[in-house]
């Protein structure tokens, strides 16, 4: 018989949970936005991504999107469709 006041196990954080924290612990660096608006000045491009990558998947932490792509943080794209 469990014991009632034994608290549960702790569980691992499901990959969707891993994915939106990154996502979250990005967004809340300050500098990024900074660092995205020198870079598209710097290199003359529109769209600047801070993505997590994997093998299967690309999934946007942070963009400064002057294209109207229409990336947001946390849209994830296949990694084949990415090059």
């Amino acid at each position: 018989m469990s014991n009632p006041r034994t608290p549960a196990p702790p569980t691992s954080p499901t990959a969707a949970e891993r994915l939106a924290a990154d996502v979250a612990a990005v967004g809340r660096i300050d500098a990024i936005k900074s660092v995205l608006r020198v870079l598209l000045q710097t290199t003359g491009l529109r769209l600047a991504v801070v993505a997590r990558v994997t093998a299967e998947s690309w999934t946007c932490c942070a963009v400064l999107d002057e294209v109207d792509f229409g990336l947001r943080p946390g849209d994830s794209l296949e990694v084949v469709t990415t090059f």
